[in-house]
């Protein structure tokens, strides 16, 4: 017959292999998951954009470091639009954005993007296949992802530990819960 300590030991080494598999485990699926999520690290992260649509015509913003783009287009068949007068608005600025036509339906103009995970525009254009004003709100994902903590291989290494850790103090506590039980052990008493 074993006794007790025995009994003890071996829930003691059997939480622990279980912690340890549980916190290999982890690892292992949490860490490609966060690198497929992410990307190829040396690939360009996608251009902050947005389309409204102005009559018979979408106006695409894209900002790209610290350049506005607006491309005019046409909806039924996607060709630029010439001659188009394109005015770009931030909310809570006096002035609007700068813009210049590069080339028929591109407008390119300076742009400091505010640090707030977002900016309201209002467009205004006039054209021959369309016109009119519309309001559009350009988020920044990066600010988004920095507010949800970032990801990749760091924050997934970081889950698998503090999981590691929650379950390495689990198992301490399952065997002193179950060493006081089958030793009899009562909680000490307050010295009176």
């Amino acid at each position: 017959m074993r006794t007790v300590g025995a009994v003890a030991r071996a829930f003691q080494q059997a939480l622990t292999r279980l912690g340890w598999r549980c916190l290999l485990i982890g690892i292992l699926l949490a860490g490609p998951t966060a690198a497929w999520a992410d990307g190829d690290e040396a690939s360009p992260t996608r251009s902050p954009r947005v389309t409204a649509l102005i009559g018979g015509v979408n106006v695409v913003l894209v900002v790209n470091g610290d350049r506005l783009y607006a491309f005019v287009d046409r909806v039924d068949g996607n060709e630029p639009v010439e001659g188009a007068a394109l005015t770009v608005q931030r909310n809570g600025k006096r002035a609007p954005v700068a813009l210049t036509e590069a080339a028929p339906g591109l407008f390119i103009g300076p742009f400091k993007r505010s640090s707030q995970g977002q900016d309201v525009f209002t467009l205004s254009l006039k054209s021959a296949s369309g016109g009119g004003e519309q309001t559009a709100t350009l988020v920044y994902e990066e600010s988004a992802a920095a507010k949800s903590g970032g990801s990749g291989v760091g924050r997934a290494l970081t889950i698998a530990l503090l999981s590691g850790l929650i379950g390495a103090g689990g198992s301490v506590l399952a065997t002193r819960w179950w060493n006081r039980r089958k030793r009899g052990d009562a909680p000490p008493a307050p010295a009176a």
